[in-house]
């Protein structure tokens, strides 16, 4: 006969650090008759006829399945950050006398937002940054400025700080390579060894040029919509963020526009119009990251490995509860859970209405149930 055991895992959705192994009792009750008799060591009620109760735990004692703590995993998020001379223009897109706008410059009015937000979200959010263009055209390198990687605050405060001149300006000013920025950002995330969620925080200040062929000044809608789209389908979603960028025209090519299909193609429009989150000062983009911090910590829990090395236990026979209530599976990963990781199944994610209330605060205790099985 083979017979079947629950353990309890509990994974931890709020801030703090202590675990609460709490355990429901089953539905079964009295004695099994014509059975094996054995008392659970806690949680479910004696098995009838040789088995435990329906409850979420109703342990074998000789299945030897143990307790493990899993964690919350936290997003990785990389700024790809505009560097180009536009940057030193002022706030209303005016261009001041050489070398440019400096202190008041679009580029050192909006760097204290960024060290803020990435500071106060450090210990919840594995930061990277990475500028377009890397140098003074429209090159951009593969590699990340900053590595995407927990507390990374002073690491990108010095980033921003290192490609500012004495004045205030951005150093190495260049064209806006937008197209070459996110893809190089996608490829970059894609090669991480992680299975945490991954995001792409584009923050421009104007319209993408640098196509792959033809003058570099020449505008590139088409070839930015395009990377976005595929940094999307390759499971990396874009959000997009303008810097001063409402209104403004350039050759006849409207920015509004053409942010707005980035924000549509990246698969995280803002609700509203514009689609794109559109700032003009420091408290605005401040507002906006926070913002997009929070939509970005998405329900993905780590579950593997499995709690016991010796075949009983699997990531591949759980059961999900919030709260005490079962959540579904859902494969087509529209309200319940699902694998995110394909064959390896050591992470899940929750979708759809449950997710809205464990990222609200409505639901506490996310539990993962292994169902050990013994021959």
């Amino acid at each position: 006969m083979v017979r079947s055991q629950s353990l309890m895992l509990l994974v931890v959705v709020s801030g703090g650090c202590a675990f609460n192994p709490e355990r429901q009792a089953g539905d079964g009750g009295g004695v099994g008759s014509g059975g094996t008799f054995y008392i659970p060591p806690i949680g479910g009620a004696t098995g009838t006829g040789g088995g435990g109760g329906a409850g979420h735990s109703n342990p074998d004692a000789n299945c030897g399945a143990r307790d493990k703590p899993a964690n919350r995993l936290p997003p990785d998020i990389l700024l790809v950050y505009d560097a180009s001379g536009s940057m030193n223009e002022d706030i209303m897109n005016v261009a001041c006398a050489a070398p440019g706008c400096g202190a008041a410059s679009k580029w050192s009015v909006m760097a204290p937002a960024v060290n803020q937000v990435v500071s106060a979200t450090e210990t919840d959010v594995n930061w990277g940054l990475k500028f377009f263009a890397s140098d003074n055209s429209c090159g951009v390198n593969a590699t990340a400025n900053v590595p995407v990687g927990a507390m990374s605050a002073a690491m990108v405060a010095n980033a921003i700080q290192l490609r500012t001149d004495a004045t205030g300006n951005v150093t190495m000013s260049s064209r806006t390579p937008t197209r070459a920025g996110v893809t190089q950002g996608a490829a970059y995330l894609n090669g991480l060894p992680s299975d945490n969620p991954k995001y792409i925080v584009l923050v421009t200040d104007g319209l993408p040029n640098c196509p792959a062929s033809g003058n570099t000044g020449n505008d590139d809608t088409a070839g930015a919509v395009a990377a976005v789209t595929a940094s999307a389908a390759s499971g990396i979603p874009v959000f997009v963020v303008g810097v001063a960028t409402a209104g403004v025209v350039s050759n006849g090519v409207d920015a509004d526009v053409t942010l707005n299909m980035m924000a549509v193609a990246g698969g995280r429009p803002r609700a509203g119009t514009p689609q794109y989150y559109s700032v003009s000062n420091q408290a605005d983009l401040a507002a906006a990251l926070t913002m997009l911090v929070g939509m970005a910590n998405t329900c993905v829990f780590q579950i593997g490995p499995p709690p016991t090395a010796d075949g009983t236990t699997s990531t591949s026979y759980i059961d999900v509860f919030g709260d005490g209530t079962k959540i579904p599976r859902d494969t087509s990963r529209t309200n319940g859970w699902d694998y995110v990781d394909g064959s390896n199944q050591n992470s899940i994610q929750i979708y759809g209405a449950t997710c809205d209330q464990v990222t609200a605060g409505t639901i506490t205790n996310v539990i993962v149930t292994f169902r050990c099985v013994m021959g």
